[in-house]
């Protein structure tokens, strides 16, 4: 049997296409599960919820390995309520629980050790120390408006450099957090990357209508044809 995203079957009956409709949306030119229960949207969901317990959870393996469970355990009673067809979600939940607590204890638990250092701000970047940096802007500024070799005569450059350094702390933390935000969705974007495999699970006969039992004929009727 070929994939069933890629599936396109002429005269389907009615019963079929409402339920190939409510398991799929037909993005881009081809079938696609409905966001809510994409592997993207699930991760990202998975890893919302890790994050709002990450000082507790980035250094416990078995801890964060229960709150990825249980995260599952939520969307796949909301995927049954919806009736979908069932072994879309055991092949999202199969490459889910295994590797994405992991994946993401591998990122926060680095990060949240470097968040309690303060990013290694020089003393955390206090008062002193951005009076500090000011000064080290004011001088840096001076020497490059004044050496001959560096084409900077502008004499507002040393001011601007002092400015900005007095700010650098800020700019420090600022970036820390945009790259660790950057690795995470990365992580989103490599589970993303599974949905056509994912998609292929679905088994025709998950999609098909319920079969009632056969109809009887009254008396006097022949068998239809």
């Amino acid at each position: 049997m070929g994939p069933v995203s890629g599936l396109a079957i002429p005269g389907a009956t009615r019963g079929l296409a409402g339920a190939l409709g409510r398991c799929m949306n037909v993005l881009g030119g081809r079938k696609a599960v409905v966001p809510q229960y994409a592997a993207e949207t699930v991760s990202r969901e998975i890893l919302s919820r890790l994050e709002r317990r990450r000082a507790s959870l980035a250094g416990d393996a078995q801890a964060t390995q229960v709150e990825v469970g249980a995260v599952v355990a939520e969307a796949r009673a909301r995927y049954g309520e919806a009736a979908l067809p069932p072994s879309y979600f055991e092949a999202l939940a199969r490459e889910l629980v295994p590797a994405l607590g992991e994946r993401w204890r591998a990122l926060a638990a680095p990060y949240t050790t470097l968040e309690a250092r303060g990013f290694g701000v020089w003393r955390g970047g206090d008062l002193v120390a951005r009076i500090a940096y000011l000064f080290a802007g004011l001088v840096v500024g001076g020497l490059c408006v004044w050496a001959p070799f560096i084409p900077i005569w502008e004499k507002w450059f040393p001011f601007a450099l002092a400015v900005g350094a007095f700010w650098l702390p800020d700019a420090q933390v600022a970036w820390q957090r945009g790259r660790y935000a950057r690795q995470l969705g990365g992580v989103v974007r490599d589970f993303a990357r599974l949905q056509p495999r994912l998609e292929e699970a679905v088994r025709l006969d998950e999609l098909l209508p319920p079969q009632g039992p056969p109809a009887v004929p009254s008396p006097g009727e022949g068998p239809r044809k």
